[in-house]
């Protein structure tokens, strides 16, 4: 199973990167916006650098809201309410890409990379009837170990650049609130919150599959 996984990594690395791979996929599908609580978001209860990223898109999220309140009754606080929805799938799609980028660091923390560097040489040494099959085995551990992190930087860069998009966006609401004339004005708004929310949607299918592969190879032997 190692070895499969392996493969499946690389080529989500390969293929466009993880973020966008599943993206078609995540069209077809329409980007889910479940029922949010705001309650149910800890950043807490992660760790650095996700913990970051999802407090920044809380504090984001809570701008909006006092851009909303600022405004008067009418058309055009109904219009920022209605784009305030796809701030939130944006809001609980940052908290639940790093959850899954919380789990791949955990993964890579259970590969020891010294340890098996060690063992390798060790195998290379004795070079017994074993040390082939004990060699390949070793070594695909370190390629997943590098895979890991190639998939885990990428996934930190893309939800960062994610959340400073989501904070424009609400920066450029709050301009717009103020000198809007139309509330079709506001549509660009919309569709710029609409877009990175499909985008970190992608990116937490893609990091959700790896994990699934990850721990299906961990039971798998």
């Amino acid at each position: 199973m190692i070895a499969v996984l392996l493969v499946v990594l690389a080529l989500l690395v390969a293929c466009g990167g993880v973020g966008f791979g599943l993206q078609r996929r995540s069209r077809a599908q329409g980007a889910r916006t479940p029922s949010i609580s705001r309650g149910s978001i800890d950043p807490f209860t992660i760790n650095e650098p996700w913990r970051r990223f999802v407090q920044d898109a809380l504090q984001a999220r809570s701008r909006f809201d006092d851009v909303v309140a600022g405004a008067k009754p009418g058309p055009l606080r109904d219009r920022l309410k209605e784009i305030g929805r796809s701030l939130e799938a944006g809001v609980r799609s940052t908290w639940d890409t790093a959850r899954e980028g919380q789990l791949l660091r955990d993964a890579r923390r259970k590969i020891d990379v010294a340890q098996v560097q060690r063992r390798l040489q060790q195998v290379r040494d004795a070079a017994d009837a074993t040390a082939e099959a004990m060699t390949r085995s070793l070594e695909a551990q370190l390629q997943v170990a590098a895979r890991l992190d190639a998939v885990s930087a990428e996934a930190e860069s893309k939800l960062r650049l994610m959340v400073v998009q989501l904070d424009e966006s609400v920066a450029h609401a709050a301009g717009m609130s103020v000198r809007a004339g139309d509330v079709s004005d506001l549509v660009g708004i919309e569709t710029e919150i609409a877009q990175v929310a499909e985008q970190m949607h992608a990116l937490r299918l893609a990091l959700e599959e790896t994990n699934q592969l990850g721990r299906t190879g961990t039971t798998g032997g």
